[in-house]
């Protein structure tokens, strides 16, 4: 069994990378993409257990948090691309 200090630190890492690869896409800073990321409703669901969503890839991620952020366009996003 996974425990849960294993599985955060699975997700923190999992956080990390979703931030590397948004940061690379959006030509941004990854300390700047990081708090953004942190605030959005993707990653409160990473560390939803129930969802299972730290189980997909940082690119499967970062596609939920894209399709987020063009849903809310303006409402608490940076939306520089």
């Amino acid at each position: 069994m996974i425990t849960i200090e294993r599985e955060n630190g699975a997700i923190d890492l999992l956080i990390a990378m979703v931030v590397e690869e948004l940061a690379d896409h959006e030509g941004r800073d990854p300390s700047d993409v990081l708090p953004e990321f942190l605030a959005s409703h993707t990653a409160e669901k990473l560390y939803d257990r129930s969802t299972k969503l730290w189980w997909d890839g940082p690119a499967s991620v970062a596609e939920d948090y894209l399709t987020e952020k063009s849903s809310h366009s303006g409402q608490n996003f940076n939306t520089t691309e």
